[in-house]
């Protein structure tokens, strides 16, 4: 098992109406040339998780090293939420009810399993609006 330093929680940059999936993210990804999909877990819009980077097919994506927050890759897993796009093309916390349950559950899930971890948001590793709200804040409120 390789160590997890952060859990990073990202957004696709999709518009509220646009209900995608791991399939479509790693077609995107894979247009920029990359081997496959950038994150470990897709969430849904109607909560439904999809697991994502498996460049080996043995469906434990969490020892892949993944392709989602420059020079954080090696010591973490990516969550992709589905939006975080509004109407005027910028950063919007649009998910869904379902979404951030099910992303409560899993970031249970992977800090039990992680307990070392860090919870955070892309934005707290880069210069971008991902995933549209402050992670950081929004976990110590919940865990």
């Amino acid at each position: 098992m390789r160590p997890i330093k952060h859990i990073i929680v990202h957004c696709a940059d999709t518009p509220a109406s646009m209900d995608i999936g791991a399939k479509e993210i790693d077609a995107w990804h894979r247009d920029r040339g990359w081997s496959a999909i950038g994150y470990h877990y897709v969430i849904r819009r109607s909560g439904d998780i999809e697991k994502g980077r498996d460049l080996d097919g043995d469906g434990n994506v969490d020892e892949e090293i993944g392709a989602h927050a420059l020079g954080y890759n090696r010591y973490s897993l990516g969550i992709c939420l589905v939006g975080g796009k509004g109407p005027d093309a910028r950063a919007d916390m649009n998910f869904t009810h379902n979404q951030m349950g099910t992303l409560y559950r899993l970031l249970v899930a992977l800090t039990t399993e992680y307990p070392n971890a860090e919870v955070i948001g892309h934005r707290d590793v880069s210069d971008k609006a991902c995933p549209s709200f402050d992670v950081k804040s929004w976990w110590a409120g919940h865990a």
